[in-house]
């Protein structure tokens, strides 16, 4: 009697352990038919963290350095990409800020160097204030200005920052230039020469613009040719404003491979104790006319955007 009462203990708890694993086997065939999905969620999610890591380093790269060397834009031979203004006296890049000249100069491979092959990708500039976009390379997968998603792409990453960005340069200046009384005075280069190159008239166009204070003539030449002539003034209608801008023909400057210096010289005529600031102004070919301003000159907050995805 004893024995069997045992045995009724033995079989009723191998029973309880049945009806307990059942749960758990049914948890585990649960996990093992969805292993996939997980696999699946863990990789993409892997996969989606290294093109974040990409995207982020790569308009760190762009936004925080000038590049290697400095001053790539000027010969077009480039190691890495930057945009970042450089301070030649100090030595650094100016972070969070968007040189025109590289920005101009910047293109679609410059971008794919620092993303690699395997990864596409499209970059947007525009200017905070009035959306006016500055620069937009790569392969537009995500509608106009980023406003969408059109894309073949699985994932799409979108890094953002926002940088100053000078759409003007001023590349030689004379201010407060005064008539010496007796002969009219001539100053050459003020102050120093400006330089070109056939890489740089091929992505910039130079102006000459004119703050008249009093004067009723002046001449401005670049290189010995007149680009401000005399009958540009109009008496006393223009002696108290900023002149028009006046464009700068290529063949009056500098086009060899290498950068050289283009001559300025103002000559003023008339009006003892008249002055004028004389300025040279660099802009990006197709910048309009009306856009050539001394308050152009002044940073703006800019917007860029990078979309990148695999390939």
């Amino acid at each position: 009697m004893g024995l069997l009462s045992g045995d009724s203990r033995g079989q009723l708890f191998s029973l309880d352990l049945l009806f307990a694993l059942i749960p758990l086997v049914l948890v585990l065939g649960m996990v093992a038919s969805d292993m996939d999905n997980i696999t699946y969620l863990i990789q993409d999610t892997v996969y989606r963290s290294s093109t974040e890591k990409v995207a982020a380093d790569t308009l760190n790269t762009l936004l925080e350095t000038s590049g290697d060397p400095p001053n790539w834009e000027e010969n077009g031979t480039v190691n890495v990409a930057g945009l970042a203004q450089y301070d030649f006296d100090k030595g650094v890049p100016v972070e969070g800020t968007v040189a025109s000249s590289k920005l101009s100069a910047l293109n679609v491979s410059h971008v794919q160097n620092i993303v690699g092959n395997n990864y596409g990708f499209y970059l947007n500039v525009t200017t905070i204030d009035d959306k006016t976009l500055l620069k937009s390379i790569g392969t537009n997968n995500v509608g106009a200005y980023g406003a969408g998603i059109n894309s073949t792409a699985s994932d799409i990453v979108r890094v953002e920052k926002v940088a100053n960005y000078g759409k003007l340069d001023i590349v030689s200046s004379l201010k407060n230039g005064i008539r010496d009384p007796g002969q009219p005075r001539i100053y050459t280069s003020p102050p120093d020469p400006f330089p070109t190159n056939n890489f740089y008239l091929d992505i910039y166009d130079y102006y000459v613009l004119v703050v008249n204070r009093g004067y009723d003539s002046a001449t401005i030449d670049i290189n010995g040719n007149t680009v401000v002539k005399g009958n540009d003034f109009q008496g006393k209608d223009t002696r108290y404003v900023t002149l028009p801008p006046k464009l700068i023909d290529e063949s009056f400057m500098k086009n060899q491979t290498s950068l050289q210096p283009n001559s300025v010289k103002v000559r003023t005529v008339s009006n003892p104790g008249a002055s004028m600031d004389v300025y040279i102004i660099r802009a990006p070919k197709g910048t309009p006319e009306s856009d050539i301003t001394l308050e152009n000159v002044n940073p703006r907050p800019c917007r860029v955007i990078l979309f990148l995805w695999t390939n």
